[in-house]
């Protein structure tokens, strides 16, 4: 059938009938939920370049974003160069995954990135255009509030997210807010989300669902299929815990008692995050009150934290690498924190896999403190914690993925190791407070 009305770009790329209708109803803020094999890189890429084209503003900037930069590169930029290769006016930097478009009549250029949401810092002080937030569920959620809508906001720019859903993670929280964003009251906002399911768009015929469904489990299936964000975390470690949690209110607002001191529980990072959990054991309740995440700054800066806050601290405990010495320095980071004025005691070392099966035992027991963002964060980091996925032999390995949630993972991986019921010299249970068999935060 001949397709009306279709979007003529001029870039090697003819729209299917769906694609042509996103193009055309795509607002300034954008959720996109589709299936896979759907085509979304190829339409994202495709209006990013329709709308840099029609941009009369000076020097446009855009930028597509992936979970890292290397999946930037895998997946989007040979589409990318096959896009604009006849283009006369094009520069190509193979370097830097960047195009640049000059336009003579104008005595400007447009401005295209590749980038990964792993590394905010090549994005913070850009101004941008228009931003497609590609595969958003894997993506680093700090990214969005923090960099990017700060970056379209001089001049007022557009973006998509646009990508499969992992479970309920950033991503469904966007969905979830651009649902609520397309009511009338909120219309002024430009706002539009729009959900392809397999079942309903035809692009995979019945054949191959009905194969796909047979292969796989119902969970995976849902998700890359049929878009469901309830589906567990495929490959996920904790996911199902963190549901299960949430299910039974233990995500919710957990006060600090003041008469039970704290201990923390840190992943160092080198040159990446460092993480801390705030512990309270009340009786047997476990309470996860606080959390603090940062990169780019020394142990003097936790330090502070730590000192600054109100909690009395009763134990700080730091990986087995907390304990060797620093090339640079000759001391370890124990020492350092100890001149500090914080007495670290070293976890014992545990087998990645041994620990995340702590941590699973673990989990149902805690309490979050959820209303706490920075909890909050740590949660997301727990929740989107996964296996590496083999894309050669389309298998799950058992490594976990070293991504924005790993910081958050490692360091609860420390708190589980030490409180482990294995262990005979676990963390020292503290007084007993009242204990509950309700949730006792629930006003």
């Amino acid at each position: 059938m001949e397709q009306t009305n279709v979007v003529k770009i001029g870039i090697g790329y003819s729209p299917r009938p769906l694609q042509d209708f996103l193009h055309r109803k795509v607002r300034r803020f954008n959720v996109i939920v589709c299936h896979r094999r759907f085509g979304k890189t190829r339409f994202s890429l495709a209006h990013l370049l329709t709308k840099a084209f029609e941009n009369e503003k000076l020097n446009p900037n855009y930028a597509y974003v992936a979970p890292t930069y290397g999946q930037a590169e895998r997946v989007a930029w040979t589409y990318l160069k096959d896009h604009v290769k006849d283009i006369p006016t094009v520069k190509i930097n193979e370097a830097k995954l960047r195009v640049e478009i000059y336009r003579p009549d104008r005595g400007d250029k447009i401005t295209i990135w590749l980038l990964g949401s792993e590394n905010p810092d090549s994005i913070r002080g850009l101004y941008l255009d228009g931003v497609i937030l590609d595969e958003y569920a894997q993506c680093d959620p700090t990214i969005w509030g923090q960099v990017v809508r700060p970056a379209l906001s001089d001049r007022k720019g557009w973006a998509i997210f646009i990508g499969t859903p992992k479970g309920m993670n950033a991503f469904y929280d966007m969905y979830k807010q651009a649902v609520k964003f397309q009511q009338e009251e909120f219309k002024h906002l430009g706002w539009f989300v729009f959900v392809a399911k397999a079942s309903i768009t035809g692009i995979i015929d019945e054949e191959e669902l009905r194969g796909a469904k047979m292969e796989m489990s119902e969970e995976e299936y849902e998700q890359e299929f049929e878009c469901s964000f309830s589906a567990a975390l495929v490959g996920a470690y904790y996911g199902k815990y963190i549901n299960d949690l949430e299910s039974q209110g233990r995500l919710t607002s957990v006060p600090y008692e003041p008469s039970v001191p704290v201990s923390t529980f840190w992943d160092l990072g080198i040159g990446d995050s460092t993480t801390i959990w705030f512990v309270q054991m009340v009786g047997r309740e476990i309470r996860i009150v606080d959390y603090i995440e940062n990169a780019g700054v020394g142990l003097e800066w936790y330090a502070r934290q730590l000192k600054d806050r109100p909690y009395v601290y009763h134990e700080h405990w730091i990986p087995h690498d907390g304990a060797a010495k620093e090339l640079g320095t000759g001391t370890t980071r124990q020492e350092t924190l100890r001149t500090l004025g914080i007495s670290a005691r070293i976890a014992p070392r545990q087998a990645v896999d041994d620990g995340i099966n702590a941590v699973r035992m673990l989990l149902p027991k805690c309490w979050f403190n959820t209303a706490n963002p920075a909890v909050q964060r740590g949660v997301d980091c727990l929740r989107n914690y996964e296996r590496k996925w083999d894309t050669k032999n389309k298998i799950f390995l058992d490594t976990p993925l070293h991504n924005w949630a790993s910081h958050g993972a490692d360091g609860f991986r420390v708190f589980a190791t030490v409180h482990s019921p294995h262990r005979s010299n676990k963390m020292k249970e503290l007084p007993r407070h009242a204990e509950f068999n309700h949730n006792p935060f629930r006003r």
